[in-house]
């Protein structure tokens, strides 16, 4: 993400870089089982209920794309925890700080907005001059295997003043889950 943040900061703030820099429930299936049937089948619609009550949570590994007028301009994976925090690690070097935190909150069945901060550095990449905070809107697709959304990227020195203007682009996210 902060490829895109590096990129915007060189169009919009010269001699500027950036680096990386509630509550989601976590549903388990019910685990009472009993010998007898009628309960079993009530454990049984339960779990099948909370299964896919699951498909609406963000929590999980994704893999995804940041779109500015259709064109990819960072990629990454980001992990979604149900404490409502989450860890991107997207496609800047690894000593440009490419693992960055956010947390987020669920705001409706499979919608949710996420605030992710960051630090701005000077040209020497030593010194703090401000603030890069991406804001995004997700809704996940019915299935809870992908997602698309919205975000903005805002530049603020320390004093929380513009530092170019804020920049909007377009989300896409596919759940990795294992083979």
């Amino acid at each position: 993400m902060f490829g895109m943040v590096i990129g915007f900061c060189g169009a919009s703030a010269s001699n500027a870089s950036a680096q990386c820099g509630p509550q989601l429930k976590n549903k388990q299936p019910g685990l009472a089982f009993s010998i007898q049937g009628k309960e079993d089948r009530v454990t049984e619609q339960k779990e099948s209920i909370e299964s896919a009550a699951d498909a609406s949570s963000i929590v999980g590994l994704w893999d995804v794309q940041f779109l500015v007028d259709g064109q990819v301009v960072d990629e990454g994976f980001d992990q979604y925890h149900s404490d409502g925090t989450e860890v991107l690690n997207d496609t800047p070097p690894p000593a440009a700080g490419s693992v960055c935190l956010g947390v987020y909150v669920k705001t409706g069945k499979r919608s949710i907005k996420l605030k992710h901060p960051s630090w701005i550095y000077d040209a020497t990449n030593t010194t703090v001059i401000g603030r890069a905070t991406i804001l995004e809107n997700i809704t996940l697709d019915p299935s809870g295997n992908s997602f698309t959304g919205t975000f903005i990227l805002q530049l603020r020195d320390l004093m929380g003043n513009p530092l170019a203007p804020d920049a909007p682009g377009q989300l896409k996210g596919d759940r990795i889950v294992p083979d």
